[in-house]
């Protein structure tokens, strides 16, 4: 199962204002770059909102009282791309931009 999101910075904005998190590498791009980064970032637990939303799809109800997801930042997420999310039928979760492998982990229930 996959799901394709073209991630943009107004995405991004209100995550960020849901969340709490005003870190201003997520909203200055001239901050992110003297980072080392090529633009702002997506917030990692948003990326991984994705993960978790095609978990439960996989799952179920029973994803809402028992389910766990782990996962490894391997790559930033930037706006301007599409993310494509994917899950297997063994649970493993991936993120993908393009050939670039962003996120990796596991969804499972307890």
């Amino acid at each position: 199962m996959e799901k394709r999101i073209f991630i943009t910075q107004k995405m991004i904005d209100q995550y960020g204002v849901l969340n709490g998190d005003n870190d201003i590498i997520h909203y200055d791009i001239d901050y992110a770059r003297q980072r080392g980064y090529k633009d702002t970032l997506a917030h990692g637990p948003m990326v991984m909102g994705y993960a978790a939303e095609l978990a439960a799809r996989k799952y179920g109800r029973d994803w809402h009282r028992r389910g766990e997801i782990e996962v490894k930042f391997i790559a930033p997420t930037y706006p301007n791309e599409e993310l494509v999310v994917s899950i297997d039928d063994g649970g493993n979760v991936v993120a993908k931009v393009g050939e670039t492998v962003n996120v990796v982990g596991t969804a499972r229930l307890r």
